[in-house]
């Protein structure tokens, strides 16, 4: 019993899968037919050095590739179908696109070519490429049909005819249609999420109009309905601290001993503990004192002993409306003042606000078991969608391909043309933060098309001599859209407007409240249930657009040249000229009047700029003696109430002075519209060459080595990931620096060997390979014009040490062996990332504190050293194995078989921070089957010992769990005109220790944005059988 031989066209002709002087694994026909390989994961669970992982998204599909991962930018594996590549890049999102469809129909083979590839794939072979080669149409009329159903409400069905319409013109048909229920639910609504519904569909012909002339025509037609995505939040287990050198010291944080400031006094107030009591007070004294008499002496106002609490009280919401409630005691309880349902991660009490920066939950360590994990998805509250009120659609998928292939025998060699053509419209509806919260809602919701046309030329010599090449040109297209009218609307958070007093040595004796100075309110957290305004809101939102247009132009070339018999030198070089366009919002804008919008997506109803148990009006005359004076705090709170109230200051009842200024009838509450800047158009370009040298030597018969040196290059562009959060041009100068990223090459040495042994019963076939990287694509977290936001930058340098083998082995003639290991070291070598985001600062755990960034003066910034880290994504040990074992059944004219599968995967970090991290696992499947005349059947197990380990994981800034809050604090410094004289107040100290450093009102408007961790639910044990008949 020997190896089955194996043809690929890795390099663009027919050759033996041993002779080709690269890494390459195929399956064949009867592989994908016995496995049910349906699509990209299936095939990747087969190789050890691929990796299949899943983003917030459908379009976010990521590859990994021997440690190579396209988090961000274009991805890292060109995927080819019969010689064209159809591979695109996610819009506002990491990862792939969804112009191929996952399921595959009719293929005759599968070719995974593992590393760079750039000069024979084009654009998208960085890493490597998969090419699919489909099934021509067959000499003979056949027909196959075949049903499949499984647990969780699985179905399949599929359909394929192919013979001769002539002498010279075949054809071949397919058809499928499944239907999933998924195998998770959603615990908001006890709905199915990870399943779906779709069909697809294909025609080809093949025609010989001569003996030289060949054309091959395929239409592909795919129509898909997926549910949300089984994505769960991870709860957090680490409280991790900013370290001290990250404070800004001009105002101080309070966790941090060495900086005393305004954050101090924020806090204080936000807390009203026990450890306050000596000087937190709401007399008239505090607040009216000291703000109208700072430059006199007043020291019996001084606050040297504890402010008395007399005079009148805002009414807080969590006491009813009782004018008399004015005690002291409730002054200094914890939560005065905050109300809302939002919880204190770290009492888990009702959450009363911070105005701390120093300390940061986060997600570390290894990821908890998809059973330990829940599904919690917001519902479709606004959009018009036939799901209003029920789970987010999750994204369909409707398009077409068509693709023509012509070859030529000539004279000198074989000319090749390669046509390909296609349109996809998406759509896609997700709740982002996998949180159901009733004060924040944040929806993704986009829509657009695809229009992808390339043409290659090719020129491929066959020549018995020592010498052989092939030249081509690639001319690539895509023009792509993407409308967002998705919604972040927030509910919740927290306003302090505040008077301290210290004494000369700047010891702090009192703070007090100026919300009623102010018209605000006391000091506090505040939230509310959103959902009631999500439909307004949704009225208000314009849509916005992303628009990408992609030209690509190369020509390569290809040269064997064969000093003898055993030793050949390969020259690859593609020349690349590549320009990219982007239209994009140039910011986020702001709103025209209240409530506060951050942009065209993003809607503050309150919390920060006004509390959100404010409704305007103000105590009503029936409540002396304060009535007509003081602020109204009510319960419940009424947001874009346009019942009339009354004004004390007027004596009339009048329309709520929250919404006046955008009340309409066909606008109720107020909102918006959104103020947008123009839309922006930046391009980039590129031209560069990327060459490859291979030396293969074949040592005998059933021995071939191989050595290679490769520059492969991966172009820059825009980062449209954070355009949702800050716009195309945040900062407004009309240049895109701040979401542009350079291009990443990456340089890759490989030495490889392949091998017959046992007269051809067993192949081993390896390589060691090592890459060096510079500009490593990555995604970091950056405050840009006061936003937090994901974005595409540039690490410096990092580096992969691997090697792998790949075995099968015909033990006997039923049993089989086939297996693979790769081992992976990799590094970055230098990586600083510079930073303003506290949750980011507090995940690295260091700060090498950067003044004057970027030469702006006063600009304070951390850099962040990853060097040393590893990277995210890549298993340090991954391994597959296979073991076949096919017989005839006696006297039954009946062949079976039974085959186990397994694959290992060694833990991997989720993000380059290298904090949380996916566990290891162990996965199998087991698979059988009898085969009898025109019947096959087949039983199949995947993850047959149930295995809820999660595998595949991501992060993103937590916008519902952060803090968004508005402080202001007057510091007073008590100074004496001389000895023991009178104390007068002044605005700060000589050095601005206290105050701004230039002014004693001290302003704290920026939030803090958590980061969000998720994971991507495991499928668990599924049983199911598969029945096929061939007419």
């Amino acid at each position: 019993q020997t190896i089955e031989e194996i043809t690929v066209t890795a390099r663009k002709k027919t050759e033996n899968l041993q002779d080709v002087p690269i890494s390459v694994n195929a399956l064949s026909s009867a592989v994908v037919e016995r496995l049910g390989i349906k699509d990209i994961r299936d095939v990747v669970k087969l190789d050890s050095s691929l990796i299949f992982d899943k983003g917030f998204s459908p379009d976010d599909t990521r590859i990994v590739i021997r440690g190579i991962d396209n988090g961000r930018g274009r991805p890292v594996i060109a995927n080819v179908f019969d010689g064209a590549d159809i591979s695109s890049e996610a819009l506002n999102s990491a990862g792939a696109s969804l112009l191929v469809s996952p399921r595959l129909i009719d293929v005759e083979r599968i070719e995974v070519v593992k590393g760079p590839q750039v000069a024979l794939y084009g654009r998208t072979a960085f890493g490597g490429a998969i090419q699919y080669v489909t099934k021509a149409a067959s000499e003979t009329p056949e027909a196959t049909a075949s049903l499949e159903v499984a647990q969780d409400g699985m179905q399949e069905m599929r359909f394929s005819a192919s013979g001769p319409i002539s002498d010279k013109l075949g054809i071949r048909f397919n058809a499928l249609s499944w239907d999933f229920d998924g195998f998770h639910k959603n615990s908001v609504t006890g709905n199915g999420v990870g399943g779906g519904e779709g069909s697809s569909a294909s025609i080809m012909f093949d025609w010989n109009p001569s003996e030289k002339l060949h054309i091959r025509a395929r239409l592909d037609t795919v129509s898909d309905e997926n549910d949300p995505p089984a994505q769960a939040f991870i709860p957090y287990n680490t409280l991790r601290k900013v370290p001290d050198v990250a404070s800004w010291c001009n105002g101080g944080w309070v966790h941090d001993a060495s900086c005393k400031g305004y954050a101090e006094v924020l806090e204080t107030a936000m807390a009203w503990g026990a450890h306050d009591a000596n000087y937190t007070g709401y007399g008239w004294q505090a607040v009216f004192g000291p703000w109208f008499t700072w430059q006199q002496s007043v020291p019996i106002f001084a606050g040297s002993y504890k402010i008395n609490c007399s005079g009148p009280f805002y009414i807080p919401s969590v006491a009813a409306p009782d004018p008399q409630w004015n005690t002291c005691s409730p002054v200094n309880t914890p939560g005065f003042a905050s109300t809302g349902t939002a919880i204190n991660q770290e009492s888990g009490t009702l959450y009363g606000g911070r105005f701390d920066d120093m300390e940061h939950w986060a997600m570390t360590g290894a990821i908890p078991g998809g059973d330990d994990l829940t599904v919690t998805q917001d519902i479709n509250y606004a959009h018009s969608e036939g799901n209003r009120g029920s789970d987010m659609f999750g994204h369909t998928k409707d398009g077409e391909r068509l693709q023509i292939n012509l070859t030529y025998d000539l004279a000198v060699g074989t000319f090749s043309s390669i046509t390909h053509i296609a349109d996809m419209d998406v759509a896609q509806q997700y709740d982002i933060d996998k949180q159901s919260l009733p004060y924040f809602a944040q929806e993704w919701n986009v829509y657009g098309g695809t229009k992808l046309f390339s043409q290659e030329f090719r020129l491929q010599t066959e020549n018995d001599g020592p010498f052989n090449m092939a030249m081509g040109a690639l001319y690539w297209h895509e023009d792509t859209i993407q409308t967002s009218t998705g919604l972040s609307i927030r509910g919740f958070g927290e306003r302090c407007t505040l008077i301290a007093i210290r004494d000369a040595r700047g010891n702090l004796k009192s703070v007090s409240d100026m919300g009623m100075a102010g018209w605000g309110g006391p000091c506090g957290h505040t939230d509310v249930n959103i959902r009631e305004f999500i439909d307004d809101g949704l009225a208000n939102r314009t849509p916005d657009d992303t628009i990408r247009d992609t030209a690509h132009t190369s020509l390569y070339t290809l040269i064997d040249y064969e000093f003898n018999d055993r030793l050949t030198l390969t020259m690859e070089a593609r020349w690349v000229d590549e320009r990219e366009r982007m239209t994009a919002t140039a910011s986020q804008g702001f709103a025209d009047g209240m409530p506060a919008n951050s942009g065209a997506s993003s809607i503050s109803l309150c919390g920060s700029h006004v509390r959100c148990d404010f409704t305007g009006g103000v105590v009503p005359l029936e409540w002396p003696p304060y009535s007509g004076t003081y602020p109204m705090i009510s319960v419940p709170v009424v947001i874009g109430d346009t019942a009339l109230a009354f004004n004390g200051s007027t004596g009339q009842m009048e329309p709520n002075q929250w919404t006046l200024a955008n009340v309409t009838a066909a606008n109720p509450t107020g909102m918006g519209p959104t103020t947008r800047q123009e839309d922006l158009t930046f391009a980039i370009s590129d031209n560069y060459i990327v060459p490859k040298l291979v030396l293969s030597y074949e040592a005998s018969d059933d021995l071939m080595i191989y050595g290679s040196w490769t520059e492969s290059k991966k172009p820059g562009g825009f980062s449209t990931l954070g355009t949702g959060a800050f716009g195309f041009d945040p900062n407004g100068d009309g240049l895109p620096l701040e979401v542009q990223f350079d291009p990443e090459i990456m340089t890759v040495w490989e030495l490889g060997f392949k091998s017959f042994w046992n007269e051809g019963a067993l192949r081993i076939n390896g390589a060691f390979f090592f890459e060096d990287y510079t500009d490593r694509q990555i995604n970091i977290q950056k405050v840009i014009a006061g936003t937090l936001g994901s974005v595409t930058d540039n690490a410096d340098g990092g580096e992969v040490f691997g090697f792998e083998v790949d075995v099968a082995w015909a033990i006997s003639d039923t049993l089989t062996f086939t297996g693979g290991y790769t081992f992976l070291d990799t590094e970055y070598t230098d990586f600083q990332v510079y930073s303003r985001s506290a949750g980011e600062i507090a995940r690295d755990g260091s700060c090498v504190r950067v003044e004057d960034y970027l030469g702006v003066v006063g600009e304070q910034t951390c850099m962040l050293d990853r060097t040393g880290n590893e990277f995210e994504r890549a298993p340090k040990n991954a391994a597959v194995f296979g073991l076949n074992y096919t017989d005839q059944l006696k006297n039954r004219d009946a062949t079976f078989f039974v085959e186990l599968n397994a694959r290992f995967q060694d833990e991997r970090w989720i993000d380059n921070a290298n904090d949380a991290y996916v566990d290891d696992a162990w996965r199998f499947d087991l698979n059988a089957g009898i085969k009898k005349g025109n019947w096959d059947v087949n039983l199949y197990v995947h993850n047959l010992l149930d295995d809820d380990t999660v595998l595949s994981a991501g992060t993103g800034p937590d916008i519902g769990n952060s803090d968004f809050r508005f402080g202001m604090v007057l510091t007073l410094l008590e100074t004496e005109a001389y000895p023991y004289g009178p104390v007068i107040y002044t605005k700060k100290d000589d050095a601005g220790t206290y105050g701004s450093g230039d002014s004693s009102l001290s302003i704290v408007p920026a939030p803090v944005i958590r980061n969000m961790w998720y994971a991507n639910l495991p499928d668990p044990r599924q049983v199911g059988v598969r029945v096929t008949y061939k007419f």
